[in-house]
């Protein structure tokens, strides 16, 4: 066990992990899950940011993300997706992909944030458990095949 796996909920295996390589993980934002359908592609490695990456997660997460986010319009019905990373509340490398919803300005730009730590403060309801857990389940079938040339699978 390295000194990073007993504190970073990545390294520790405290998330459930929905699809996975040898490199990679994809997971969705853990509780409270601000929209259904927030997904995150973590790097098994502990490394603190993209600036890490080795040459396989370099040529890997580009793919990596794109298929997320066409999984994750086609399960929410979102406009258009969001990718971001600060790697700054858990050191460890791990990319966002969030639904940007047309007609929710909740899920524009900054605000995102916004409601993020509203929700993190309980003062903006989270996504309902199941649909969180139906959603992410549901984007992880759907990359499943697409992903499956780099390692990817079921865990």
């Amino acid at each position: 066990m390295s000194a990073h796996s007993a504190t970073c909920p990545f390294c520790s295996g405290t998330q459930t992990v929905y699809l996975e390589s040898a490199r990679w993980q994809l997971l969705r934002h853990a509780d409270p899950v601000p929209l259904a359908g927030w997904m995150m592609v973590a790097a098994r490695a502990h490394r603190a940011g993209v600036d890490e990456m080795d040459a396989d997660e370099q040529r890997e997460i580009g793919i990596i993300l794109a298929e997320v986010a066409r999984a994750v319009r086609a399960e929410t019905g979102c406009e258009r997706t969001y990718s971001i990373t600060f790697n700054e509340a858990v050191r460890h490398l791990h990319l966002h992909v969030i639904p940007r919803h047309a007609g929710d300005d909740s899920t524009t730009s900054w605000a995102l944030a916004d409601r993020y730590r509203a929700t993190a403060r309980k003062e903006r309801a989270a996504a309902p458990a199941d649909e969180a857990e139906r959603t992410a389940r549901a984007v992880a079938a759907r990359c499943a095949t697409a992903l499956a040339p780099l390692g990817f699978r079921m865990p």
